[in-house]
């Protein structure tokens, strides 16, 4: 059973990517947030608690709140070999390769992703996880 959050303000995505990843996988265990505000009080709260992390982080770069890097700054001031286990990867709907290569700074990343997910992305990022 594998473990994603999905951050992304437009709930519409949030829904699409989890009926795509429930299709490829109906054990996993969804958590979607539409504030990456919340979704990083959330997942700090589960670093500090040593509860198990999740297995893949999908995050959208462009937020309104905060946006996608803001997000990944503030989880690269923490242990970042706690994240380790947890493949992060950045959505968009548009393949900047400014953004793409910004991405790919932090440590955790594993990669950059075009919106929204497809059963061949999902299994893609399942096998790299094996």
């Amino acid at each position: 059973m594998k473990k994603y959050i999905l951050i992304d303000d437009e709930e519409i995505f949030n829904f699409i990517q989890s009926e795509v990843i429930y299709n490829f996988d109906m054990s996993s265990v969804i958590e979607s947030f539409t504030s990456p505000v919340v979704a990083l009080n959330h997942l700090q709260e589960v670093w500090r608690a040593s509860a198990p992390l999740p297995d893949f982080v999908l995050l959208d770069i462009r937020m309104p709140e905060m946006n996608g890097f803001e997000l990944l700054d503030a989880l690269q001031k923490m242990d970042e070999s706690k994240w380790k286990d947890t493949h992060f990867y950045m959505l968009s709907s548009s393949l900047d390769e400014k953004d793409a290569a910004r991405a790919m700074t932090y440590s955790f990343v594993k990669g950059f992703l075009e919106k929204p997910l497809s059963d061949k992305i999902v299994n893609e990022i399942n096998q790299k996880k094996c």
